[in-house]
């Protein structure tokens, strides 16, 4: 995802994560056995953007070993504001939050999100919208039927998922909550976003 100019990014990603700002949120496939990308994933996802002509210092990116091809967005909007919601899905590695921790045994398989706004939005808004992003994702991951690797309990996502919002620069939106519009936009767009990914994972698992 190109943005004409830099916008503002919050998220976990392990190029760019934290705040930063960006011109670029890349979500890249990589091999299920690609040891290098899991090693080192900085160094892998630098020589990736490089190859395709965009600078890693200024950009964001992900990792996953979902098909980006099976990809799904999604829009919500209102009053001139919108949200846009694009996700990948793989379910292998599903896991319900408090499950006893799989570290170094963990198989492949991630949801990641990338939130695009078009108004500003404050530091706090900015982390509020990463929790009603994920709310939205478990909805999505409960209303797929999805149950833990681990427990067998419904899943609430996977135990490597990713999300990073991004808006313009600035301060114009102060709260992101429930009550508010962007609330709003941005977890109908992310369910939705969510549930078609996973529908479209699970079509070519089955």
């Amino acid at each position: 995802m190109h943005f004409d100019s830099r916008f503002r990014t919050l998220g976990w990603a392990p190029l760019g994560g934290g705040f930063a700002r960006a011109r670029a949120v890349a979500n890249h496939q990589v091999g299920t056995d690609d040891r290098a990308a899991v090693e080192a994933p900085r160094r892998h996802l630098s020589r990736a953007l490089e190859t395709l002509g965009v600078d890693p210092r200024d950009a964001v990116a992900m990792m996953t070993a979902a098909k980006v091809r099976r990809a799904a967005y999604a829009s919500a909007r209102r009053n001139g504001l919108v949200a846009g919601a694009w996700c990948t899905a793989g379910c292998a590695n599903a896991l319900r939050v408090g499950d006893r921790a799989t570290f170094l045994r963990a198989a492949p398989g991630t949801i990641n999100l990338v939130v695009a706004i078009n108004e500003p939005m404050e530091d706090a808004a900015m982390a509020e919208a990463i929790q009603i992003a994920t709310e939205a994702r478990v909805l999505a991951v409960q209303g797929a039927g999805i149950a833990s690797t681990r427990s067998g309990a419904p899943a609430t996502g996977t135990g490597t998922d990713c999300i990073v919002i991004a808006a313009p620069p600035g301060n114009s939106i102060r709260y992101c909550g429930k009550h508010t519009l962007v609330g709003e936009l941005i977890g109908r767009a992310v369910i939705t976003s969510c549930s078609r990914a996973l529908a479209r994972e699970r079509l070519e698992r089955d």
